[in-house]
C-alpha cells in the first residue's frame, strides 16, 4: 500500500463526529488519578476499543501517596461527592459549588466544613508572605500554587485554603477557574485542611469587601481518600512478524470535568486511530504491533513504562496525543508537532511535514461537523510538560514525538466541549494512526521515505549553519560535526523500519552537503568549561525530572531556572539531564541543546544547570576526563 493510498484509506474510516462524541462522553467524569470517575472514563474507552474488535486491558498501579517509580511518588487515590464555599459576613452569598464548577474543590483537599475570618497573604507561598499576619484558625486567601500555599497553611494552623489565578493566568478569561492539586504524600494527608479553587472575579469580589472591614467565609467539603488504583489502559493491535517492532501511542485521560481539550481530546482521537488501525491490518497488511495507551498523565506511564523495558527496547518511536482538538474558529491556531529531541534521535521528525502536507491539503479529511478551515501546522522545538518525556528519559531512550495545540484555558473550567472542534480531532487520529502504520508500509514506499528523510537532514543541516554562522568559527564547527552525527544517527533510524535503505552512500551526500557550506573542517577538542565540578556528567536517577525538584532549590538557583532552564515546559533540563550520559562533554551538551533550540545555549549555563542537578541527587559526581 502506498502512503497515499494509506492516508486515503485512512480518511475513509476515521470520524471526526465520533471523535467529538467520545471527547463529550469522557469529560462527562471527574477523571482524577485513583478516583471513580477515571475508572468511568476508562470504561468508555475500552467500551468503543471492544465493539471494534481492538484487544485491550486495564493495568493497576499503586495510589497510596508513597510507591515510587524512577522517583516520582505515585498520588494518593480521592474522591469527592460534593462542596460549597459561602460567604458569611458582611453578608450571605454563595461564592461557589462544586456542583457547578468542579475545579472549586482543590483535588486531594480533604474532607471538612467550618467558618472562619479571611486573610489575603498575596501569592502565600513563602515565609516572607506572612510578615505580621496572623493566620492561626483563619482561612488564606492567596494566588501561589496550591500545594505551597498549603504547607504554609499547615504550619501556621490555618482553617483553609482559597487560591485565585494571578494576574497573568487569569489573563483568559476573569472567570475561570484554575485546577490546582495537592498530590501529598501518605504522611502529609492527616494535615491537610480544605482546600478550594476560585475565579479572579470572585476572589477581587471577597478583597473589596475586606478593604471595608472582616470578612468571615463558611466551607464545606465531602471528600475523602479512597482505597484504589492508578489504572492504564492498554490495548494492542498485533502485527504479523514479532521481529518487525512496534510503534507506540498515548493518551493521558486524566483531569477535572470538564477539560475536554486536554486531554478528552487525545484519548478520543486515539480511540479513532485505534478502531481505523484495526479495520486496515489486513489490508496493509501490518506486519508490526502498535501498541496504545490511556493514562493518568505522568503518574499512569511512569511504572507502565518501568514494567515494560523489554516492549520499549523494540519500540522504534512513540507518539503522544496531548491536546489536539482545538477548535481554530474558538480558540485558534496552529497545531504543534514537538520535534523528537537530539538526546534520542528520531526519524519520525521527517514524516512529520510531508504527512501534516498531505493532510492539510486533502479536502476528505473535514468532517462534516467540523470546521472548514484548512490545517495550519507548525513543526516547533521540542518541548516537556507531558508523557513523550517518560518513554524518551533513561533507560528507556526511545524516540518520542507530541502533537497539541496551545489552549489558554487549559487546567481550567473553560476547558469546554464547545471549544474542541471535529476536523481536528479526526486530523490528529489520521495523522497518528499514519505515523504508527508506517514501519509496515515502508519497504513499498521506501523511495518516498528516503526522499523525506533526506529533506529533512539537508534542511535541519542548513538550520545548523545559519546557527554557526551566528556562532565562533571554533563552536560553529563544533555545531555542525554536532548536526551531522544527529543525521547520521537518523538514517541508522530508517534503516531499522527499512531494512533496504543503505545508509552509508546517504551519510556520505550529507557530508557533501556539509562541505557545501564550508564548515566540514574538524572542530578541535573544546576546553573544560571551568565552571564545571564534572566535565562528563554521568546522571543518577532513571526518567524525568519530579516536577517538584525546584522545592530544593535556594532563590538564586531557582531564579536561574526559571530565567533559563524552564522555557517550553522545563525541556533544556530534561534535555541536560538526559544528555548526562558520560559520554557527552559540557560543550557537546550545550551544542546539541542549541541546534534544538535554535539559538546558541552556553556552556556555562549548562554548567549550573549541571550543579543544579548533582545538588538534588539526579546527577552523580564523576572524575574529570582531563
Amino acid at each position: 500500500m502506498t502512503i497515499q493510498q494509506l492516508l486515503d484509506r485512512l480518511a475513509e474510516l476515521i470520524s471526526g463526529v465520533r471523535a467529538k462524541r467520545n471527547v463529550g462522553e469522557i469529560s462527562r467524569f471527574h477523571r482524577i488519578q485513583g478516583s471513580p470517575g477515571y475508572d468511568d472514563a476508562i470504561a468508555v474507552v475500552q467500551d468503543a476499543l471492544t465493539s471494534a474488535g481492538v484487544e485491550s486491558r486495564v493495568l493497576n498501579y499503586p495510589a497510596d501517596g508513597a510507591s515510587k517509580t524512577y522517583g516520582w511518588t505515585a498520588p494518593p487515590a480521592w474522591h469527592v461527592r460534593s462542596g460549597v464555599l459561602r460567604l458569611v459576613e458582611p453578608h450571605e452569598e454563595t461564592l461557589a459549588t462544586y456542583e457547578e464548577i468542579p475545579q472549586t474543590i482543590v483535588v486531594h483537599s480533604p474532607g471538612g466544613s467550618g467558618e472562619a475570618e479571611l486573610v489575603h497573604v498575596g501569592k502565600g507561598t513563602r515565609d516572607q508572605d506572612y510578615p505580621s499576619v496572623t493566620i492561626a484558625d483563619k482561612v488564606i486567601l492567596a494566588h501561589g500554587k496550591a500545594s505551597e500555599v498549603m504547607k504554609q497553611a499547615v504550619t501556621r494552623h490555618a482553617r483553609a485554603i482559597l487560591i485565585y489565578p494571578d494576574s497573568a493566568r487569569a489573563s483568559a478569561a476573569y472567570d475561570l477557574v484554575q485546577y490546582q492539586g495537592l498530590f501529598p504524600l501518605a504522611a502529609e494527608i492527616p494535615s491537610l485542611v480544605p482546600a478550594f479553587s476560585l475565579s479572579r472575579r470572585v476572589a477581587d469580589h471577597l478583597l473589596r469587601l475586606m478593604d471595608d472591614g472582616p470578612v468571615r467565609v463558611a466551607g464545606d467539603v465531602d471528600a475523602e481518600f479512597i482505597s484504589s488504583e492508578l489504572r492504564v489502559l492498554e490495548a494492542v493491535i498485533p502485527g504479523d512478524d514479532p521481529t518487525a517492532g512496534e510503534v507506540l501511542l498515548s493518551a493521558h485521560l486524566c483531569h477535572p470535568a470538564a477539560s475536554a481539550n486536554d486531554n478528552a481530546s487525545g484519548s478520543a482521537a486515539l480511540i479513532e486511530a485505534a478502531l481505523a488501525l484495526q479495520a486496515i491490518r489486513f489490508e496493509l497488511p501490518l506486519r508490526h504491533t502498535i501498541r496504545l495507551i490511556w493514562v493518568p498523565e505522568f503518574y499512569g506511564t511512569l511504572p507502565w513504562a518501568a514494567a515494560n523495558c523489554e516492549t520499549l527496547s523494540r519500540t522504534h518511536y512513540a507518539l503522544n496525543l496531548d491536546m489536539v482538538g482545538q477548535s481554530p474558529e474558538a480558540i485558534g491556531e496552529p497545531l504543534q508537532a514537538f520535534r523528537v529531541p537530539r538526546y534520542v534521535t528520531g526519524t519520525i521528525n521527517a514524516f512529520v511535514e510531508p504527512l501534516l502536507t498531505a493532510i492539510a491539503s486533502d479536502q476528505r479529511t473535514l468532517s462534516p461537523h467540523g470546521s472548514r478551515r484548512m490545517l495550519h501546522w507548525r513543526l516547533a522545538p521540542p518541548t516537556g510538560g507531558s508523557d513523550h518525556l517518560v518513554v524518551a528519559a533513561s533507560p528507556h531512550h526511545v524516540p518520542a514525538l507530541m502533537i497539541g495545540h496551545d489552549d489558554p484555558f487549559w487546567h481550567t473550567d473553560l476547558d469546554t466541549l464547545d471549544k474542541v472542534d471535529a476536523t481536528r480531532l479526526k486530523q490528529a487520529a489520521l495523522f497518528a494512526a499514519a505515523c504508527a502504520s508506517i514501519p509496515s508500509v515502508a519497504a513499498e514506499n521506501a523511495e518516498q521515505l528516503a526522499e523525506w528523510l533526506l529533506t529533512y537532514s539537508v534542511r535541519s543541516l542548513s538550520d545548523a549553519h545559519q546557527l554557526a554562522r551566528a556562532a565562533d568559527p571554533e563552536r560553529g564547527a563544533a555545531l555542525m560535526s554536532a548536526a551531522l552525527q544527529t543525521e547520521h544517527d537518523r538514517a541508522d533510524g530508517l534503516a531499522r523500519i527499512l531494512p533496504s535503505f543503505v545508509v552509508r552512500p546517504y551519510q556520505t551526500a550529507l557530508e557533501m552537503v556539509v562541505a557545501y557550506l564550508d564548515l566540514d573542517r574538524e572542530a578541535p577538542p573544546p576546553a573544560p568549561c571551568e565552571t564545571a565540578a564534572i566535565d562528563h556528567p554521568m546522571r543518577a536517577v532513571d526518567g524525568p525530572l519530579v516536577y517538584a525538584f525546584t522545592d530544593q532549590l535556594g532563590e538564586e538557583d531557582l531564579a536561574f531556572f526559571k530565567r533559563t532552564l524552564g522555557s517550553d515546559h522545563r525541556f533544556p533540563i530534561e534535555a541536560i539531564l538526559n544528555l548526562c550520559d558520560g559520554d557527552h562533554s559540557l560543550d557537546e551538551i550545550a551544542d546539541l541543546l542549541s541546534l534544538d533550540l535554535g539559538r546558541l545555549f552556553a556552556a556555562e549555563d549548562v554548567a549550573r544547570g549541571i550543579e543544579i542537578l548533582r545538588s538534588i541527587g539526579y546527577v552523580a559526581q564523576r572524575p574529570s576526563r582531563g
